[in-house]
């Protein structure tokens, strides 16, 4: 813990004070488009997953798999056909994970800084890092969902099961937004999205750049046709090195997140703590927070555990189980 570099009476001015927008402050911002794109995009209202633990909530909806359509039998006085069925999912939020920091009580008299700055600073660095812990989970949730795409380009796409490679030299034309379109329309999605790493970057900063040209102007219409939100650090390092991206019908993901401390402090024992706080950098995600105040050696600390609970969802399918709602495409490696 190397807190004496700040120590008065050297008479510092705060490094965010005295060199704005200094590397230092780039720690504290998340990268965690991601979860922006899944939020945006989200239809599902899931507070019913608000539970204890141990309850989990349950949807269910109708389905009707087994209608045909058949000759027509005129002769046919008694007649039957298939009768609908009920479904179910059941949800419960059983994702957790925990960061853990503590900070000296006295060790910052006669500091620069103050015990709250040295706790502010520990806990918007854990939210930093959980929030990009959840946007890299749900990268492998979206993995680990996709539907299988009947959309082959005229076989100039290399199609097997959810593999979807789609040559170098189409990602460098926005013409493929033409083919995501029809590839959103053969798998019956009506209001997708693309959630890419650098697939597409480029080729979207071009034509939003020569949007001002005459010549540029059907290229900036074309990106434009399907919302796309770029997470160049979680879709490129989960998927390493593969370059992908993903569409997603509207409403296939649901993101919820749970507490179950108190919003107001609870104490407990006397030097133990225990509340809830939102994460400052994606509010839907909730930290569960406990302290505790002990001395060893002479030394008083408060220590900190932050535990975020969550889960990413997937709609209920249809009949088709392999149309999910999410389709990832692959840039050809090696060209």
């Amino acid at each position: 813990m190397a807190i004496t570099n700040s120590v008065l009476p050297l008479v510092l001015d705060r490094a965010d004070r005295a060199w704005p927008g200094n590397m230092s402050q780039k720690d504290f911002v998340a990268h965690i488009e991601t979860l922006n794109a899944i939020r945006d995009q989200q239809t599902a209202q899931l507070q019913t997953v608000n539970l204890p633990d141990g309850v989990d909530a349950r949807i269910t909806w109708m389905t009707q798999c087994d209608l045909t359509v058949d000759t027509l039998v005129t002769t046919d006085c008694s007649f039957s056909g298939a009768e609908a069925d009920t479904a179910k999912m059941d949800l419960s939020i059983d994702q957790a994970k925990q960061t853990t920091f503590s900070v000296p009580i006295d060790a910052w008299r006669d500091n620069e800084f103050g015990f709250a700055d040295a706790v502010a600073t520990n806990l918007n660095m854990a939210m930093v890092a959980q929030a990009e812990a959840v946007a890299q989970y749900s990268v492998g949730v979206i993995n680990a969902n996709l539907g299988v795409n009947t959309y082959t380009n005229s076989g100039n796409w290399t199609v097997s099961g959810t593999e979807n490679i789609i040559p170098a030299s189409e990602w460098e034309s926005t013409a493929i937004f033409g083919r995501f379109q029809i590839a959103a329309r053969k798998n019956r999605f009506n209001n997708p999205y693309l959630l890419s790493g650098e697939n597409l970057y480029h080729l979207a900063y071009m034509a939003r750049t020569s949007n001002g040209n005459g010549e540029g102007k059907g290229d900036f219409v074309r990106i434009n046709e399907m919302p796309i939100y770029n997470d160049i650090f979680n879709v490129d390092e989960v998927n390493d090195p593969a370059l992908l991206t993903y569409m997603i019908e509207r409403g296939t993901f649901a993101f919820a997140s749970k507490g179950y401390y108190p919003e107001t402090p609870e104490t407990l024992n006397g030097n133990f703590q225990r509340f809830q706080i939102r994460n400052r950098f994606f509010r839907e995600l909730v930290h569960d927070v406990e302290t505790l105040v002990d001395c060893s050696s002479g030394v008083w600390k408060q220590h900190w555990k932050v535990i975020p609970r969550y889960k990413l969802f997937i709609n209920p399918v249809g009949c088709t189980a392999t149309r999910t709602g999410a389709i990832a495409f692959t840039k050809e490696a090696g060209v």
